[in-house]
């Protein structure tokens, strides 16, 4: 290490190496130092890794934002690669929750704050990839409010990058256990979304007292994210406004594209329901326990996303497995949520003072005389003699008459059609606006409607119109005979116009939340097709949820058969779901285990190892 900096001492030692106080004897300031591991013993890789973190990490001191601990430095000497960054003198967020849970306006203070953090690393596409409370840490300002700092933004994933022939067991999959999305678990990328679900975790946490995804051990834990047994935190904690409760609980769908598809989306959706007024509380009690009848309703009326589009409207979407325990209790700690106050020494804080009500003035309204003055005197009209009446010849009277008759006839037609036309539009309005009521669960609608509803689509494929469309159509009930799933599909398999952003929208997000079996052979049939790739990813998310032991030898056929990646990824998604739902597991993994040695191109071992892993993972099924 330079000369530059002199090791005052060992903060502490976490997952990505240990963590120094420091002088940077070039700047007369104190930092930290953290030493990063590359994860191997053999020096010639060491030396390739070295290089490579050195060069990434290098990258990531473009991230500059109030609420990210700044990167000043990166280096390697003979000790290995370092990294030089803001030193923060305050508490990290496990060590401050361990007193008690945060109160809804710290809560809330902290989310917007994370989420900003997060928007900032978005834009420049990098990832943390290991958000957890102790990677929280919060410091508090002259005024006596506290400020979040999000510490080793993108480190984790770059080390990961270094070791990944290292990751063939769940035993050494990186990160903290608690908050790791299940793509991770599966060996899937991540992207923001999965940063969004480890968020979304830490929320749940800091306002119960306990981890959303709990266990005896790792396997439990990780057999509780990837089967999202998860109790809704309006049934563990009180206090809490509903829709914020759904707000988290959205973070942590298991699914990616159930998810926010950004922190832009997720803070966005946050400030606009914290204007809404006299909001439901939750009251921290669990459900009376009654027999599954499918996944709940979210509160707000919306469509799953997909992969490669991101939602231009923001979705409440809650599609956790509820955990229905009798025995369950209704909140986890005994203390009782506390505010986050200044450390010892420091003034008090002028945030937390009692705000007093502001009462406008209204303006009072003056009389006129009063407001003006006297008025003034008025002057009197000149008069001015009037004309003679103007009159028409007999033959001009004629003219106008028949010239007047034509004019009203082909105004008649033209506000017949228009009529008409505004009436088609007022049906498919009329269908739309049903699925924009806070609470909606279904959109009546008639074959007629429907007809009209696509033919307006396929006139108007804006962002804001096909978000629209999707969400009245994904709880759309017919009125008649009409099956609206196979108008769907008739729709995007025979409208060769229609672009293919909106058939992935159409088949991925409403055909998905629809959830009807009807859809499963046209799905399937569109899996196996030459169509576009993202029509073929969207058709397997949309029965995802519906695919049993059954569909496990077509699907292990796709994986074993295409050489397009992001398809064989979306197959190797739903082998997963599959997987742990199935009560044959161990006639699965067999399957998984025979097709491997039969198959020996690289990229279909590596996922069907990743499978086998799993499989075993999970255990045998109860019978």
């Amino acid at each position: 290490m330079e000369d530059r900096y002199e090791i005052l001492g060992k903060i502490g030692q976490g997952g990505l190496g240990a963590v120094f106080r420091a002088f940077d004897a070039r700047m007369s300031r104190e930092v930290a130092i953290k030493r990063i591991s590359t994860g191997t013993d053999d020096p010639a890789l060491a030396e390739e890794s070295t290089n490579q973190l050195v060069k990434e990490a290098g990258a990531l001191a473009s991230l500059q934002h109030p609420n990210i601990v700044t990167i000043y430095d990166v280096g390697a000497d003979e000790d290995g690669p370092y990294v030089v960054m803001e030193l923060i003198n305050g508490k990290t967020l496990d060590e401050l929750i361990e007193r008690a849970p945060l109160t809804w306006p710290d809560f809330k203070e902290l989310a917007l704050q994370t989420q900003e953090a997060l928007i900032a690393a978005q834009e420049l596409n990098i990832i943390h990839g290991d958000l957890k409370p102790s990677n929280l840490m919060l410091t508090w300002l002259p005024s006596g409010k506290f400020q979040v700092k999000i510490v080793d933004f993108g480190l984790a994933t770059i080390a990961m990058s270094q070791t990944k022939q290292d990751l063939e067991s769940v035993d050494t999959v990186f990160g903290s256990i608690f908050f790791m999305p299940p793509e991770q678990f599966l060996r899937s990328p991540l992207d923001m979304r999965s940063d969004m679900y480890s968020m979304g975790c830490v929320y749940y946490q800091i306002l119960t007292g306990r981890y959303p995804f709990d266990g005896k051990n790792g396997n439990e834990v990780m057999a509780a994210h990837l089967n999202h047994k998860v109790t809704p935190i309006q049934e563990v904690r009180a206090g809490i406004p509903l829709w914020a409760c759904d707000w988290i609980m959205w973070h942590m769908n298991r699914n990616p594209e159930d998810r926010p598809e950004s922190a832009r989306e997720g803070l966005s959706l946050l400030l606009q329901n914290d204007r809404i007024p006299n909001a439901a509380m939750s009251l921290g009690v669990p459900k009376t326990p009654v027999a599954p009848v499918g996944p709940p309703r979210p509160r707000r009326n919306t469509v799953p996303m997909t992969a490669t589009e991101a939602l231009t409207h923001a979705k409440m979407v809650q599609t956790s497995m509820v955990s229905t325990a009798a025995n369950e209790s209704g909140i986890s700690t005994q203390t009782a949520p506390q505010p986050l106050a200044p450390p010892e020494g420091f003034k008090p804080s002028v945030h937390a003072a009692v705000e007093e009500a502001v009462h406008l003035l209204e303006p009072t309204h003056q009389d006129a005389g009063q407001a003006h003055g006297a008025q003034t005197q008025r002057l009197p009209r000149p008069e001015v003699a009037p004309k003679p009446p103007f009159k028409l010849q007999k033959n001009a009277k004629i003219a106008l008459t028949v010239v007047t008759g034509v004019l009203l006839l082909i105004l008649g037609v033209v506000l017949l059609k228009v009529t008409g036309t505004r009436r088609d539009a007022r049906s498919v309005e009329d269908f739309l606006s049903q699925a924009e009521v806070a609470g909606a669960t279904q959109a009546t609608v008639d074959a007629k409607s429907l007809q009209l509803t696509f033919r307006a689509l396929i006139r108007d494929e804006s962002d804001t119109n096909v978000q629209r469309t999707c969400a009245a159509l994904s709880i759309a009930k017919p009125t008649d005979a009409t099956d609206v799933d196979s108008r769907i599909i008739d729709f995007v398999t025979k409208k060769p116009q229609v672009s293919v952003k909106t058939r992935e929208v159409l088949i991925g997000r409403v055909l998905r939340a629809r959830n009807k079996p009807v859809i499963m052979p046209a799905m399937l049939d569109l899996a196996f097709s030459d169509s576009d790739t993202v029509l073929v990813v969207a058709a397997l998310q949309s029965v995802r949820q519906m695919m049993g032991d059954d569909h496990f030898g077509k699907l292990l056929q796709l994986v074993s058969s295409t050489a397009n990646n992001l398809i064989r990824d979306a197959a190797e998604a739903n082998i997963a779901d599959v997987l742990t739902r199935s009560q044959k597991r161990d006639d699965l993994v067999k399957q998984l285990t025979d097709a491997k040695d039969s198959n020996f191109k690289p990229d279909v071992q590596r996922v069907l190892t990743r499978l086998i892993s799993l499989g075993k993972t999970l255990g045998p099924s109860k019978k």
